[in-house]
């Protein structure tokens, strides 16, 4: 029987009450009108026993309610079915006993069953909810009001006490209030946990604290109920959409819910969190709840994200093509991964304290900072403190309130921040940033993650540089090994293996992918003048008390090519634990060197004979024509301009190394004295052809001679002369053939003279000689014609003594 059963009962009490006080007052009024009411008092009267059996028979049936009655003294008078049934003693165990015998004694020493009785008197009713003993001593916990009982005079004349059990309720109460107090206690310790419960008809959700924090709601509303849409309007507007759809298919489907995304907290922050529900249908199979729970998983899902990224900075670094590249995949790493807004690096200036934006990412939204920026423009307090290392600004408004210094920040969109500076004796050299167009707390993680990259990055900037530096390195040393043409060679003592590179297989005649050994291709490759010298050297060098160095020069007999060489070879033997294990040098082709030095003695050898035979050839001229000459002065002119054809026609032979000259310049040379004014009356025209150095002497000496015997006496004496030269060559029973003419035309008549002089026989004799042919010349009326008839052999041998005169 539920309360209303006691609700029943006292309002019968109450009805009983009333029936008797308007009894008593129609027994007591006046005797006029009790006749007139005797007729209504038997009808109360029959009312009033109706009304007391049907009391009685509610106490009876009130099986789950212990109905005690007692007088003011508080012994019991009635005792029903259910008061036996809940405290265990009998009717007869208990009329007559104290009502105080069914209290617990700390409750008895407290005066409870005096109070309950004063208090019911005093306010009509006394409610208590306490323990109370059973007939075995057990104690039970029971709902009871206290009730005065009023006798015909509507004095007290006793007590009701209705009981109820409800051990059982509350057992089951404090378990769930226990299993609450578990599950509360649990989700605060593990910090990670939140609960809700949606009321989808009502639309009303049901969260505790930490899942209405996560959205960034006020958690006693949430405690109190909120509207699913002030939850979606929590989440982070990336996720907002995706997620509402999410919970809509759920609805519709009542399905489960199961989602990751960020939600966004008071105070601004992102968390990952992951989100697990049921829907629960009514008997249509409608969705009515969706309760659930979600874990934050920022801390993991931000490590997880952290370490994708380094990973992603590894292989951008990899794949980079240089220190600065690497650097700005740094920032974009950065950037992208800690949610700034701008991240970039610049030089500071220690004299006026600036920085000079040296590389930047920026996200689409923030412009790009370049120039110089003076960083006293944002306080004193920021230079104190990026002189300490690091600068973290959570909000510039709070950080700088001078207005100068926030408008410096808000020039440049700055809300808050983190400066790593690199720091040199004391020095703010180098300074990284990282920006945000908001304000944001900065954790410990998050620094720890920044100088992570900073490092990764600037390890490698370094390893690449130094890889750079040794690539130029390697590529300098291996360009200059190849202008040097340079080969290497290494030895393994331990094993006898030998390396030979490209450059050193060919000075020993090898095809670049032949196998080589210390034997048969070093000892057997070498001349055999010098291979005992040489493996001697080798095994004195190879002995781990020598100094190991290898200084030689040997010849060696290309294998393949057969080509002797001359070899110019260095190497350094390398010693560990008193042993020689490895032979390592290079070998450079000298051939050239040793032709040339040989060259160079043969020609200091011919330029002694040369110089002789100069002398020899001077003192002739210098005989021949002072003898001849009228006088002195003209003896000395005369001789004097023959040296200098002599000495034109030494720069050509110089130029050769004295061993032939071109016909043209011997030519050219020899003439270009003689027509300084006018280069278009002597003309000369012939092919290709190379004099030998005595040849070219003797032709140069002619051509003088008939040059100023022309100016003198023939075409060139006046000024419509000419002179005319040509050479050609013929081929004549399997022998080339010179034919060289000088002819002189429209200058005066031309008389043949009555004596021959020196310069006539110069031309006549030595020429001949030269070219082992015939010179003649014909002195025609018209013009003197001179020419040189000759075979030409291409190792034509010059005689050791001149034979000029």
């Amino acid at each position: 029987m539920a309360f209303a059963d006691e609700d029943r009962v006292a309002a019968l009490l109450a009805e009983n009450e009333e029936l008797r006080r308007r009894l008593d007052e129609r027994s007591s009024g006046v005797q006029p009108e009790l006749d007139s009411a005797r007729d209504e008092i038997a009808a109360l009267k029959r009312t009033l026993n109706g009304t007391e059996s049907r009391y009685r028979l509610i106490v009876e049936s009130a099986v789950d309610h212990a109905i005690i009655v007692a007088d003011l003294d508080g012994v019991i008078s009635t005792w029903n079915d259910a008061a036996q049934r809940v405290l265990g003693w009998t009717e007869a165990d208990m009329i007559g006993q104290p009502i105080a015998r069914i209290f617990t004694p700390e409750d008895i020493e407290a005066g409870v069953p005096a109070k309950e009785m004063r208090l019911s008197l005093e306010r009509g009713k006394a409610q208590d909810n306490r323990w109370h003993l059973r007939s075995d001593g057990g104690r039970f916990f029971a709902s009871g009001e206290m009730m005065p009982l009023l006798g015909d005079d509507d004095a007290p004349a006793g007590f009701l006490k209705i009981l109820r059990d409800k051990t059982r309720e509350v057992a089951e109460r404090e378990e769930l209030e226990a299993s609450r107090e578990r599950l509360r206690l649990a989700l605060e310790a593990s910090d990670l946990v939140g609960t809700w419960d949606w009321d989808i008809p009502g639309d009303i959700v049901y969260a505790d604290a930490r899942f209405t924090r996560l959205f960034g709601l006020d958690p006693e509303q949430g405690e109190r109920g909120l509207q699913v849409q002030d939850f979606i309007a929590g989440i982070h507007p990336e996720d907002r959409e995706r997620v509402a759809a999410a919970i809509t298919v759920a609805v519709e489907e009542c399905g489960s819910f199961a989602q990751e995304y960020r939600t966004v907290d008071l105070n601004g922050d992102s968390h990952w969190i992951f989100a697990r529900g049921r829907c629960f249908s009514d008997a249509q199979g409608r969705a009515v709840r969706l309760p659930g729970a979600i874990v934050d998983r920022t801390v993991e899902r931000t490590r997880e994200i952290r370490q994708a990224a380094l990973l992603r900075l590894s292989d951008e670094l990899t794949r980079s093509e240089g220190a600065g590249s690497a650097t700005l995949k740094a920032l974009q790493i950065l950037g992208e991964t800690l949610g700034a807004c701008r991240v970039g690096y610049a030089t500071v200036d220690p004299q006026d304290m600036s920085a000079r934006i040296l590389g930047e990412w920026t996200d689409r939204r923030t412009p790009p900072l370049s120039g110089r920026y003076p960083l006293a423009h944002y306080g004193q307090q920021f230079l104190n403190e990026l002189h300490s290392g690091i600068v973290v600004i959570e909000d510039t408004a709070d950080y700088s309130p001078i207005p100068e210094q926030a408008a410096a920040w808000a020039a440049i969109q700055v809300r808050s921040l983190v400066n790593i500076a690199v720091i040199e004796n004391q020095t703010v050299k180098v300074l990284l940033y990282l920006h945000s167009d908001t304000p944001r707390r900065w954790v410990e993680e998050e620094i720890a993650f920044i100088r992570e990259v900073l490092n990764r990055a600037w390890a490698f900037s370094q390893r690449r540089r130094a890889e750079q530096t040794l690539i130029e390195t390697e590529t300098r040393l291996r360009l200059a090994q190849e202008a040097a043409q340079i080969g290497t060679f290494d030895f393994d003592a331990r094993t006898g293996a030998l390396v030979w590179d490209n450059r050193c297989r060919a000075i020993f005649g090898l095809s670049p992918d032949v196998p080589v050994t210390y034997e048969t291709s070093f000892l057997e490759g070498l001349h055999p003048e010098d291979r005992a010298r040489i493996a001697a050297t080798v095994e004195r060098v190879l002995d781990p008390g020598s100094n190991g160095i290898f200084d030689v020069l040997y010849r060696t007999i290309g294998h393949e090519d057969g080509v002797v060489r001359h070899v110019k070879a260095n190497g350094q033997t390398i010693v560990e634990n008193g042993a020689t294990t490895r032979f390592v040098g290079a070998v450079r082709d000298v051939t050239d060197e040793k032709e040339a030095e040989e060259r160079q003695l043969l020609l200091t050898r011919e330029l002694q004979h040369r110089v002789k035979n100069t002398l020899a050839m001077v003192n002739a001229l210098a005989n021949q024509t002072l003898r001849r000459a009228a006088n002195v002065q003209d003896g000395l002119a005369a001789f004097s301009a023959r040296l200098i054809a002599l000495g034109h026609a030494h720069d050509i032979l110089t130029q050769t190394s004295w061993t032939s000259a071109p016909i043209a310049a011997i030519v050219d040379n020899s003439l270009k004295t003689h027509s300084a004014d006018d280069n278009t009356r002597i003309v000369a025209s012939g092919p290709d052809l190379r004099l030998t150095a005595r040849q070219s002497l003797a032709l140069a000496l002619g051509l003088h001679e008939l040059a100023t015997n022309a100016i003198k006496y023939g075409s060139l004496s006046n000024d419509t002369g000419r002179v005319a030269i040509e050479w050609e060559l013929a081929h004549q029973a399997g022998q080339k053939h010179l034919s060289f003419v000088w002819r002189e035309m429209d200058g005066p008549v031309v008389e043949k003279p009555a004596t021959r002089g020196f310069g006539s026989r110069l031309i006549e004799q030595a020429m001949a000689a030269e070219f082992g042919g015939e010179v003649t010349i014909d002195y025609k009326p018209d013009g003197l014609v001179c020419t040189i008839s000759a075979d030409i052999s291409s190792d034509m041998a010059e005689a050791d003594s001149p034979n000029l005169i």
